[in-house]
């Protein structure tokens, strides 16, 4: 609807420029949907633009065009006014709404989709979390968000891989072999205390058992160097496995899980990376260091590649990594990264500007912290995991539904906090419980139908003139614009935010409408038909959530 207005604009424009020789129709201008009812279906902004490019008065330039468009035959406009200073507001007739009606019910589970992207390749990576450990509750949102930025992208038509950066080469994983070695000796009754930065809580000793029951004479039979990289090689697949479990577990699968040692140290990409900084003049020696230019490129300060005993940084492992997400032909990089890495955004983006790749081609979408409340205090330990809540045990408590829908309800830059008691709720207080109920209720509702052989049609759907009707259906109708919005700005909790509100005018219009009228069959089946629609268009913002929708509650 937003569009067939855009283009009556258009071709308004298109009149006024032939007869007055002003190039009227280039002008870029907007169509919106009000805040205020009293300002029509939609309203655009175009007489104060034009009038921007001519001289004239914004008001002039608005007679001019509701002139042309009272002059046209446009089937879908009631009426069109002038507000203010030259906004055009339009009022669009009931039935140009109600007939789109069958427009969702065809489209079905792609209703909302879009070609947006083209086909362009793009690449989210999200999570990445060292495998050292279980996931904590943190990841959680990252994971969540990841998952849902890369299901709005691929709903509006870009073609989207999801990857897991494994942080696999670092000191960090030396530790962890160091940690589970010990425990293992502890096993064996040999007095032995973990390393000063080794790793805490439960996981370790379960790796250290299972290292004990299968491959006790093998250890035993190693040097202790020996005897601590099979602990790494061990523990790395342990956790990896787990990390996996709990994803899926969360509904979030990765297309790539992306080795940075086996990827990046292995196969040289360090030099290759190194070599066109090099190339680029980016690179300079001091104090013994190879530091990155990147003052000459828009950051703020200069950084270490090479550090002055010959071992790189974290910072050029992470340049070659998004230099090789460009030679493997994508055209935009997005990262969900935590909100502690907001400087080194600014570094990575000039040193890919420095390479010679777009810098806008990368993108980064900052997580705040989540905090885990329960009955008004934080909850912050774990026994398993030793100092941090794990994915794994929220999950247990309320389930993927209402996890993922939390964690994606509150802006992305916003601090969040994830209310136990709340999402443990199965009422109408419970913003997930809410919005499934619709679907649940709707099922309900068609299955009585089926048993009093009503049946839903279009082919009386004109009758539908209820005002709350009306106002359900234009709601029906902007999903594909939210969605849109939502995959543009990367920000998940748009949808959330616009199912809220959809379930809120089901649940008044099912408490004030008789949906099933045995004295009406005809008015029963346009009404089957419209909350038939609503389903859809519910069952489709959950999917873009991760969030399932279920028949029964």
């Amino acid at each position: 609807m937003k569009q067939e207005v855009y283009n009556i604009v258009k071709k308004s424009l298109e009149a006024i420029s032939r007869e007055s020789g002003r190039e009227l129709n280039e002008t870029e201008f907007e169509v919106e949907m009000p805040k205020r009812k009293g300002f029509g279906d939609f309203s655009t902004n175009v007489a104060m633009i034009a009038a921007s490019k001519t001289g004239s008065k914004p008001r002039d330039i608005a007679e001019k065009i509701v002139s042309e468009i009272n002059d046209m035959e446009c089937k879908i406009v009631e009426k069109v006014e002038i507000a203010g200073p030259g906004f055009i507001n339009f009022f669009l007739k009931d039935e140009s709404f109600v007939n789109q009606l069958k427009n969702i019910y065809e489209l079905a589970d792609s209703y909302g989709s879009s070609d947006i992207g083209g086909g362009e390749r793009v690449i989210v990576e999200f999570v990445s979390a060292n495998p050292t450990g279980y996931l904590h509750f943190g990841h959680a949102r990252n994971a969540a968000v990841g998952d849902s930025v890369s299901r709005l992208l691929s709903f509006a038509g870009f073609n989207v891989e999801k990857e897991f950066y494994v942080n696999d080469a670092g000191m960090q994983m030396q530790m962890l072999g160091k940690s589970v070695f010990a425990r293992f000796k502890e096993l064996l009754g040999i007095d032995s205390e973990l390393p000063e930065d080794g790793y805490q809580g439960e996981y370790v000793i379960e790796i250290a058992k299972d290292i004990y029951g299968s491959k006790k004479d093998e250890l035993e039979k190693l040097s202790d160097d020996e005897a601590e990289q099979l602990c790494k090689d061990y523990a790395y697949k342990f956790l990896i496995n787990e990390i996996k479990n709990d994803l899926s577990n969360l509904r979030v699968e990765f297309d790539n899980w992306y080795s940075e040692k086996e990827k990046i140290h292995d196969q040289n990409k360090l030099e290759n990376a190194q070599s066109k900084l090099q190339a680029a003049s980016a690179l300079e020696k001091k104090d013994g260091a190879l530091w990155f230019k990147a003052t000459q490129f828009g950051d703020s300060q200069d950084w270490v590649l090479i550090k002055s005993d010959g071992s790189p940084t974290y910072f050029i492992a992470d340049i070659a990594y998004h230099d090789d997400k460009f030679e493997r032909g994508f055209k935009r990089l997005i990262n969900i990264w935590g909100a502690d890495h907001h400087s080194h955004f600014t570094r990575l983006k000039s040193s890919m500007k420095a390479i010679g790749y777009d810098e806008e081609s990368v993108e980064v979408v900052l997580i705040q912290f989540v905090r885990l409340v329960e009955n008004g205090k934080e909850v912050a330990m774990s026994k398993r995991a030793g100092s941090y809540i794990t994915l794994r045990e929220v999950l247990e408590e309320v389930g993927p539904d209402v996890t993922r829908f939390f964690l994606l309800m509150r802006s992305s830059d916003s601090h969040l906090d994830f209310d136990l008691n709340l999402a443990k709720q199965q009422s109408s207080e419970n913003p997930v419980y809410y919005i499934q109920y619709v679907y649940a209720r709707i099922s309900s509702i068609l299955k009585n139908a089926e048993e009093d052989e009503l049946n839903p049609s279009d082919k009386h759907i004109d009758s539908l003139s209820d005002e709350l009707e009306l106002a359900i259906i234009k709601k029906l109708l902007s999903f594909p614009e939210a969605a849109g919005s939502a995959a543009e700005s990367l920000s998940p909790h748009k949808i959330c935010y616009y199912l809220q509100q959809l379930a809120s005018d089901f649940h008044l219009y099912y408490n004030k409408v008789k949906i099933i009228n045995s004295e009406d069959k005809d008015l029963s089946s346009a009404r089957l038909y419209l909350i038939i629609c609503i389903g859809i268009v519910i069952k489709n913002g959950l999917t873009l959530l991760g969030v399932d929708s279920p028949k029964r509650m």
